[in-house]
């Protein structure tokens, strides 16, 4: 009875560590990444020389968004065994998201002389290539990744991501609003990229307006300076529009550091009647993978033709982006005056003390299409309202 006793006593001991990692390892591949760590760390308590859990805790303390235990993790698994691939490209990846592509940089390319085919390797290298700004060996490894793990989301979503932003493609967008005015418009947006630094832009847009009709055709480019700062300039223009303006000009300049876009723009519109400049910096936060946090003011400086008179309006915007889930973000805009139903039309020049929100619901697809829906409803200062509903589709091509 003694010996029947210890043996169960013996089995359960062993079972239970074994039951414990099986779990922690599906809830960590099935996304429950705070669940799965709190599993991993009573394992690497109960034994600390376990380096596969100790490596399962980075990486989990990694995606939670504790870069900074993340790498002292890994650096840890590294002191104990300095040749271990994983750690390598945990480390790599980590180095990444704090924006020390250069040291990551280093870590993964003496990786990948010891690590063979690897898609976690490549996916690591792939993104802090896009830190570099080097699109090239962004796309090139990206590719690499995804023929050895087809299947693996994080590599699919990347690559998907870096041709959206490197890539050329075919936009359109249409709206219909009603209430105290009523439009239809439709635009065409076409990019390519001609350079590795330069993209080019095409637009055309129609807009029926309480009975008239106009058009816009323009287009532009953006050159990236550098791999954080890019410079864009965009024209466009009609004869004889009611509503919309006959020029449109705007140049606009945009500057990333670590977590913070930085930016601005000057735009001059001008209408049948009236000629409209403005001003804008904009300040934006990637709060980490789920949240955007923007803003941006505006100083406008309107002239009348007909009475010689001028005015000067401000404007702001706030705007918030939250990932709902891998392939779709929703996004919440409460704007006040010019900001107001972004396209400025000339019906909102005498009246811009108006307020807006609006609701964006946007899906990314596999096959590079994105489609989102926008609502706004917009309060006007002499009482009346707006409703607009907007649909945006675009596709990637590859």
């Amino acid at each position: 009875m003694s010996a029947l006793a210890t043996a169960l006593v013996l089995t359960i001991a062993f079972e239970q560590p074994s039951a414990d990692r099986s779990l922690a390892e599906h809830l960590a591949r099935s996304g429950q990444a705070v669940e799965a760590l709190a599993l991993f760390e009573q394992i690497v308590a109960r034994n600390p020389d376990d380096i596969e859990a100790r490596l399962w805790i980075a990486r989990l303390q990694l995606r939670v968004g504790q870069t900074e235990n993340a790498e002292a993790g890994f650096r840890a698994v590294l002191r104990d065994h300095p040749s271990d691939v994983d750690a390598r490209i945990g480390l790599g990846a980590a180095l990444t998201r704090r924006n020390a592509w250069q040291e990551a940089l280093t870590v993964l390319t003496e990786a990948e002389r010891d690590a063979g085919p690897n898609s976690d390797l490549f996916g690591a290298l792939a993104r802090a290539y896009r830190r570099a700004g080097d699109d090239r060996r962004t796309l090139d490894y990206y590719r690499r990744a995804l023929a050895l793990a087809p299947g693996d989301p994080d590599v699919v979503e990347g690559y998907e991501a870096a041709m959206r932003a490197y890539g050329s493609s075919i936009a359109a967008e249409a709206f219909a609003e009603g209430g105290v005015s009523d439009a239809r418009s439709v635009s065409l947006i076409a990019t390519v990229r001609v350079l590795p630094r330069l993209e080019m832009e095409g637009r055309a847009r129609v807009q029926n307006r309480d009975g008239s009709s106009d058009t816009l055709l323009g287009g532009g480019g953006i050159w990236r300076i550098d791999r954080t700062t890019s410079l864009g300039i965009r024209g466009a223009g009609g004869a004889g529009n009611t509503s919309l303006p006959n020029a449109d000009l705007m140049a606009e300049v945009r500057h990333y550091h670590g977590a913070l876009e930085i930016g601005g723009n000057v735009r001059h519109l001008s209408f049948s009647d009236v000629d409209v400049t403005a001003a804008s910096p904009l300040l934006a936060w990637e709060t980490g993978e789920r949240w955007r946090l923007a803003a941006r003011y505006t100083y406008s400086f309107s002239s009348f033709h007909n009475t010689g008179e001028s005015s000067g309006d401000h404007s702001v915007l706030l705007r918030e982006t939250f990932r709902a889930w891998r392939r779709v973000d929703m996004t919440v805009t409460y704007a006040y005056g010019i900001e107001s139903f972004e396209d400025l039309t000339a019906d909102r020049i005498g009246n811009l003390g108006a307020n807006t929100i609006a609701a964006t619901l946007q899906v990314r697809l596999p096959s590079l299409t994105s489609v989102a829906a926008t609502w706004e409803r917009q309060w006007r200062s002499d009482d009346t309202r707006l409703d607009r509903l907007t649909v945006f589709v675009m596709q990637g091509l590859r």
